[in-house]
């Protein structure tokens, strides 16, 4: 407040009196604006900043460990909350439960249903013989469903509503008969060997009939395929293919026939892909299918499906619109954190990398900014992709390249949102409670790193064991990575005993005990010991330290200091003095100890004279001040008291027990004395017993000595 220097009532203010010495430091945790005007005649010293001011300040941890939350980390708080809100909407936008039903419809088409004369599922499949017929039996009528339901739709529709883009491929890949070696042994009888798969060993050789595509090879180029991953080994993208017609069952099935008959599967075939793709315009879905059959060097199939749904045209009608807005916030956020990053580590050099949460951030925007290019990526590819089919008439629609981009988008940016979710711990940890997690972690990390190689130990050996034990009879242990992951899932109590005692009777139980005892009975137990002891270290820490105040907290501080400017006293009126405006001071709720120290301050001696209006607001200003200063400290120097009182407590209970201890000493001491009295006495009594006995017998031989030698006299 400003005063006119020439009112004469404030030519000559008096002097602030100085604050008494008692008065204690008061630790604010939260930083925000005080109940202060700046026209006050003699201002406090301020123990805060104003609003606009912590704008400009950090978060950061007192000296007393407590976390002080500013306007500034509100700020970030809320800017990252609108952020996540962004990134969850761009996320999942595109994602519906369409297009797991999609995949689950085609799946129940062509991967479970089985043919009407005997032929085998996709999965059941064990034999050349069994290909064949799936493919007359499954394949054929699933692509062709408009024509064996007698639908009178011109165009090739699945179950009326998917259109097949492209013409289906059959194509084979096979190795060459001298890929390996028969033993000198069976060299006469065995004349051929074929190996499994490897891309050395490809066979690339004209089959049977030349002038049919089906016995030309054709390369991963021609083909625009990549790599397929199967079971056994990874299949190039190359190999003879069989491309059946969009529309027309009768030319397809004629078709498969004639590879039948001129043995176009053989002994060198190694796999055996089907592939293609459909589009549903309802919901604006592809599907891509890919059918794997591996016929591995051991004899056999394997099969694998793949059935992956895609929205290839995202930005289409509001949705598409709302779509390309939300991405377009997101990279304005990752384009401010990359600025705001790059500034703090120009400050704090190499040191920034050594705080954990500067790391989650770096790796946050890292996967974020390779979000952003796999996406313009990938909507570039499928649109590519999709405008090459329609061009090309729906002939020919290889879409590996788009499974591929779609699926590194979807992985990396899976990752992103698991990394922005787990950085929410940063915010929420401000409260003790909150902190408990992180806190448990950091402290057992130490025990825990010892922990790991103690049990990496136990659970490798074991896997092994049963790698080399059960691998060649039980599917779990047929090599080294699935046998760990059976043994994690033995810990979960995910088991097949029955398995283990046909495979072995003797050293299959044996395995399961020993692995039980070891691994679940102790490791484990030893595990959530180090968890416990450190969680219960933490929780006897935090239980000493104050606890900072949240995003919650610092919200109904301010609400409360608003209530409290509502329930301040009226202005005065216009003939109310001194002593009137202190008893409405002192109706408001205020102590009269707080407001006589006011009025004392600015040199207040004549309570009958009039309050001008700006006195009593600068009066009311310092009581409301006061009292919040020494709520702060009765808040501050609460868990002070209450550990104070519990030391007494457990000070009179010690000193308690120590009297108890010294009353049951004394009494133990006294049993002892009489113990030992008891037992001299009786020691006495044995000695005069014994001596007398001697005296006695002593006495009688003496007598029996005199009496002899009497006798003799006599004679």
């Amino acid at each position: 407040m400003q005063y006119d220097a020439g009112d004469e009532r404030w030519a000559n203010p008096p002097q602030p009196v100085a604050a008494s010495d008692q008065t204690p430091s008061f630790d604010h945790s939260m930083v925000s604006e005080e109940y202060e005007r700046d026209n006050r005649k003699n201002p406090a010293p301020k123990n805060g900043i104003s609003f606009s001011q912590a704008l400009l300040a950090s978060g950061h941890e007192k000296s007393d460990g407590k976390i002080k939350l500013t306007a500034s980390s509100f700020m970030e708080v809320g800017s990252y909350a609108v952020f996540l809100i962004v990134l969850v909407y761009v996320a999942f936008a595109q994602n519906s439960i369409q297009s797991y039903y999609y995949t689950k419809v085609m799946n129940d088409l062509f991967v479970s249903s089985s043919g009407n004369n005997g032929a085998p599922a996709f999965g059941s499949c064990t034999s050349m013989d069994n290909i064949w017929d799936w493919f007359s039996q499954v394949l054929v009528p699933g692509i062709y469903w408009t024509e064996n339901s007698n639908s009178t739709d011109n165009e090739n529709m699945i179950y009326y509503e998917n259109r097949i883009l492209g013409e289906p491929r059959i194509r084979m890949l096979k190795v060459t008969n001298d890929s390996c070696t028969v033993m000198k042994s069976f060299q006469r009888e065995i004349k051929e060997c074929f190996a499994n798969y490897e891309e050395k060993f490809e066979d690339k050789t004209m089959v049977a009939d030349g002038s049919l595509d089906a016995y030309l090879y054709a390369t991963a180029k021609e083909l625009e395929n990549q790599d397929t991953v199967g079971t056994i080994a990874t299949y190039g993208g190359g190999g003879f293919v069989q491309r059946l017609p969009v529309s027309g069952s009768t030319e397809a099935e004629s078709a498969i026939a004639t590879l039948k008959a001129n043995r176009w599967i053989d002994r060198g075939t190694r796999a055996i892909i089907v592939d293609f793709a459909l589009y549903n315009a309802n919901i604006n879905l592809f599907c891509v299918v890919k059918l794997l059959f591996e016929l591995p060097a051991s004899g056999g199939v394997i099969t694998t499906p793949k059935l992956m749904t895609y929205n290839l045209m995202t930005y289409q009608a509001s949705a598409g619109t709302r779509m390309m807005v939300f991405e377009g916030i997101f990279c304005g956020f990752i384009l401010f954190f990359i600025f705001e990053e790059l500034f703090a580590i120009g400050r704090h050099r190499l040191h920034y990398f050594t705080q954990f949460w500067n790391l989650v951030d770096v790796a946050l925007l890292g996967f974020s900014v390779a979000t952003i290019i796999l996406s313009i990526k990938r909507t570039k590819t499928g649109t590519n992709r999709v405008n090459s089919v329609i061009e090309n008439g729906l002939t020919n629609a290889p879409f590996d390249d788009v499974t591929s981009a779609e699926n590194a988008y979807l992985n990396i940016k899976a990752c992103v949102v698991f990394i922005a979710w787990v950085k929410v711990f940063k915010f929420i940890s401000v409260n003790k409670t909150m902190s408990q997690l992180s806190s448990t972690l950091t402290r057992s990390a130490k025990d825990i790193g010892g922990f790991a190689v103690m049990f990496a130990v136990f659970f490798f050996a074991f896997a092994q064991f049963g790698y080399l034990c059960f691998g060649t009879q039980i599917a779990d242990y047929s090599n080294l990575y699935n046998a760990a992951f059976a043994l994690l899932r033995l810990i979960l109590g995910d088991f097949n005993f029955s398995a283990l005692e046909s495979c072995n009777r003797f050293f299959g139980p044996a395995f399961f005990i020993a692995y039980v005892f070891f691994v679940s009975f102790i490791l484990l137990n030893m595990f959530l010991a180090i968890i416990n002891d450190s969680y219960v270290e933490v929780k006897a820490e935090l239980a000493r330290k104050k606890d900072g105040e949240g995003i919650l907290d610092w919200f109904m501080n301010k609400v409360r200091g608003l209530t409290k400017r509502g329930k301040r006293p009226d202005g005065p009126g216009e003939d109310a003095t001194y002593e009137d405006y202190k008893i409405m001071l002192y109706r408001a709720g205020y102590a009269e100890k707080d407001i006589n120290e006011a009025f004392t301050r600015f040199n207040v001696t004549t309570m009958t004279e009039h309050i001008p209006e700006k006195m009593a607001e600068d009066i009311a200003d310092e009581v409301a001040r006061t009292t919040e200063q020494k709520r702060h400290y009765m808040e501050n120097h609460r868990d002070y008291a209450n550990l104070n009182r519990r030391v007494d407590q457990m000070q009179e209970s010690v000193f308690s027990i120590v009297d108890r201890i010294e009353s049951v000493n004394a009494t133990l001491q006294t049993i002892e004395k009489q113990r030992v009295q008891q037992q001299d006495g009786g020691n006495l009594m044995d000695l005069s017993n014994l001596l007398t006995n001697q005296m006695r017998n002593r006495e009688a031989t003496r007598r029996q000595t005199i009496t002899q030698l009497a006798d003799k006299k006599e004679e």
